[in-house]
């Protein structure tokens, strides 16, 4: 008869592959197995965003975009987004108004004629790569991230 330790050894070795990952978790049919960080960086790739480094590590930077262009200023904006989860993202809009003479200044928020400006292609480049941007925390509490 087999030891205890033998026994759970083999347990062990058949619900966890060398990497970690369970075994037996196939992925949808069609669907490329990829980290979720690979399908941000795709997502905001596909969307015209472009990556650069930053010094969180779990949040996936962008360069900074111009938005609108107004007499004395620009409006600009730069996104991190974090993953929550498998299939949920939090994105973090960090817009400013630089003016020519080289001051710049946060912005609170964006009007909807601006988040209208790219948002929708932001979303449309999210749920192409099976992810999907978090709301607010009341939306957030009537769903379970997964």
């Amino acid at each position: 008869m087999p030891s205890p330790d033998t026994l759970l050894s083999v347990a062990v070795s058949k619900a966890v592959n060398p990497a970690g990952e369970l075994s037996g978790m196939a992925p949808d049919e069609g669907a490329v197995a990829r980290t979720v960080r690979e399908r941000i960086v795709a997502a905001l790739n596909e969307a015209g965003w472009d990556t650069t480094a930053t010094d969180l590590p779990h949040a996936i930077a962008t360069k900074e975009r111009v938005l609108r262009r107004w007499g004395m200023y620009k409006i600009t904006v730069y996104l991190e987004v974090t993953p929550l989860g498998r299939d949920y993202v939090r994105i973090y809009m960090h817009p400013f108004r630089k003016y020519v003479f080289g001051k710049a200044s946060k912005i609170q928020y964006l009007t909807r004629r601006i988040r209208s400006r790219f948002m929708p292609e932001l979303d449309e480049a999210f749920a192409n790569h099976g992810l999907r941007p978090a709301g607010t925390p009341f939306e957030r509490d009537d769903t379970v991230l997964r």
